[in-house]
């Protein structure tokens, strides 16, 4: 079953420099480094080259350390990403004014369909029903 983002941002205390040697030390900046770009990213979709561009490292190392932490492979990670990030807005838009292909789109989706599905079985409701509900 899909992990909830919620759970795969909580990743484990780093332990303090001291206890490491320095390629730990080095391993646990390069994580920091990721968390706080994507902590940063919130408000739209960062893609994985950007995301290992701006944290200047291999694609290789990005890779190793999603599935350390967050136990799931990068792209997979920011699939589940953007689509809570999408749930968020749609919980906030005004049903009237906006549109789930609009508040997608920012995010990154281009397959409305796919997003739709992937939606579903992460949530249990179709990205509509979560528009909706904000007039409820």
């Amino acid at each position: 079953m899909e992990k909830h983002l919620g759970t795969l941002l909580n990743p484990h205390p780093a332990p303090s420099a001291a206890r490491m040697g320095w390629q730990q030390a080095k391993r646990q900046a390069n994580i920091d480094k990721v968390l706080e770009l994507l902590q940063h990213n919130d408000d739209h979709a960062i893609s994985l080259s950007d995301l290992r561009r701006c944290a200047g490292i291999s694609e290789r190392t990005l890779r190793s350390i999603f599935k350390e932490v967050f136990g799931v492979g990068p792209n997979r990670y920011l699939h589940i990403r953007r689509l809570h990030l999408v749930r968020v807005a749609l919980s906030i838009a005004n049903p009237n004014t906006g549109s789930v292909s609009q508040i997608a789109c920012r995010f990154g989706f281009s397959d409305a369909g796919r997003m739709d599905s992937d939606y579903h079985r992460i949530f249990g409701e179709y990205p509509r029903q979560t528009l909706i509900r904000t007039l409820l």
